[in-house]
């Protein structure tokens, strides 16, 4: 008898927290809320909204209990290959009306096997739009998920089945080294609906398709303007700082997060109510993009900037820290074997998914992937390469032989969890010193993009 999907598998349990280390070194912050929503007396699914393809259910393994299986789009199984990687990896097909009409009765054995993932007790995970969007914006539910629910709490009788809505949400879509922040909202029961789902099925499948959208839309950065989308996104991002600040908060993940929330939902508040500073609002978001453009700096930077003195001391560091290398050699040496350890951080393998795949939600996917790949790889090969050649070209510093072999993967270790801090600072680095720059060189496009910031900051209301 085959196994089910959800059955254990060793070397799944193998690479399931290798995975999970990578997916979390691939992020700066990876930042989970409301874990103590996930149920403990019955069956769930867990139903995020879907910004990316892959990145969702590595962060979903990421803080499940038990292994959840996956559903997702149909036609990325075509491949054999590919297909057996994904099963391996617990993810299911479901099909839809674009793979063609004969094939959408081929859900009818996914869904069978949907239902005994949850009643074994294992979670299940469907991406509640369906489909991956490149917005902060919830897209329309489909109802899928709500007949797999209403058919398995028939069979659960009075045990509890939940629906967990799950809002999940990256600063940046394809960089790495971004942040990531999920939040984990009440579970639905599914129980109070199943007396109209037994009289009629498409009537409940409706509620429960508006009570998850009604609590995912708080749990996400959920802009809902159409029309002045990347408008409002930007006010997101340039009245992060002064929002955190007027409501005390400090600069981290979670915070800018909900000061994002905050600020599209005032402003979408504004756009719906018709309210007269909108357009004015909207106006000068345009005029503040085109100087930004004009200068080619970061929009938010110009808000969230470090101080002139900590921009030159961090220059500085840098500066010595080069000098040091060129001078004394056990520091170049240390710096060298570092680098030599951990080149992923320096190479930037987002360009590679961006040249080839056309998707852009699937790039940071691909990405993932690439860096992981590689991080495996190297590590064995780094570790076989330092325990044969000893000490040899490390003679500066000590001669310890083979040992430097598990000095190198340790230092992967160690570089992997760093390297975000490490990138980001000198991102930092990098963008600050510039923007110094040309602030100093620039002074009369300056005067009028802080002319403009000042502008926007009276016209929004800190609601």
């Amino acid at each position: 008898m085959a196994k089910a999907i959800q059955d254990n598998n060793t070397l799944y349990n193998i690479l399931s927290p290798l995975v999970q280390f990578g997916m979390r070194c691939h992020y700066d912050t990876f930042d989970v809320h409301g874990l103590e929503n996930l149920p403990t007396d019955g069956s769930y699914i867990i139903a995020p909204c879907h910004q990316q393809a892959l990145m969702e259910p590595l962060a979903i393994l990421n803080f499940a209990p038990k292994s959840p299986v996956f559903l997702a789009r149909a036609d990325i199984f075509a491949k054999p290959v590919v297909r057996a990687i994904l099963t391996f990896l617990k993810i299911l097909p479901v099909y839809r009306i674009r793979d063609g009409k004969g094939n959408l009765s081929k859900n009818n054995e996914i869904f069978d096997l949907s239902r005994n993932v949850l009643l074994d007790g294992f979670p299940l995970c469907l991406m509640a739009e369906g489909r991956h969007n490149d917005r902060h914006h919830l897209l329309p539910l489909v109802k899928g998920m709500f007949r797999i629910a209403g058919e398995t709490q028939l069979k659960l009788g009075d045990h509890p089945l939940y629906i967990v809505p799950t809002g999940i949400d990256f600063d940046e879509y394809e960089r790495p080294y971004s942040n990531l922040v999920v939040n984990i909202g009440k579970p639905i029961p599914v129980q109070p609906y199943m007396d109209t789902f037994r009289e009629n099925e498409p009537v409940a499948l409706n509620q429960m398709r508006d009570a998850l959208s009604s609590a995912l839309m708080p749990l996400m950065h959920d802009i809902r303007s159409d029309a002045n989308y990347e408008e409002i996104l930007t006010l997101c991002h340039v009245l992060n700082k002064e929002f955190r600040q007027h409501n005390g908060l400090k600069n981290n993940a979670w915070n800018r997060f909900r000061m994002r929330q905050r600020i599209a939902n005032t402003l979408d508040r504004m756009e719906a109510g018709q309210e007269a500073p909108f357009n004015d609002i909207i106006e000068e978001t345009r005029r503040y993009k085109g100087i930004c453009q004009r200068l080619r700096i970061n929009e938010k930077i110009v808000t969230e900037h470090w101080s002139l003195a900590a921009s030159a001391l961090s220059v500085a560091s840098v500066a010595a820290l080069v000098a040091a290398m060129a001078v004394v050699p056990a520091v170049r040496w240390v710096v060298l074997f570092l680098i030599l350890c951990y080149p992923l951080p320096f190479l930037p393998t987002y360009l590679i998914p961006r040249k080839i795949i056309k998707d852009p939600q699937f790039r940071s996917s691909i990405n993932f992937g690439i860096r992981f790949l590689f991080g495996i790889l190297y590590t064995i090969v780094i570790g076989i390469v330092m325990a044969c050649t000893g000490g040899a070209w490390m003679a500066e510093l000590a001669d310890i032989g083979a040992w430097w072999g598990l000095v190198a993967v340790a230092v992967v270790y160690v570089g992997a969890i760093c390297s975000a801090t490490i990138v980001n600072g000198l991102k930092g680095i990098w963008n600050n010193a510039r923007y110094w720059v040309l602030r100093l060189v620039k002074k009369e496009s300056f005067t009028e993009l802080h002319n403009s910031l000042d502008k926007l900051q009276d016209l929004v209301p800190e609601k």
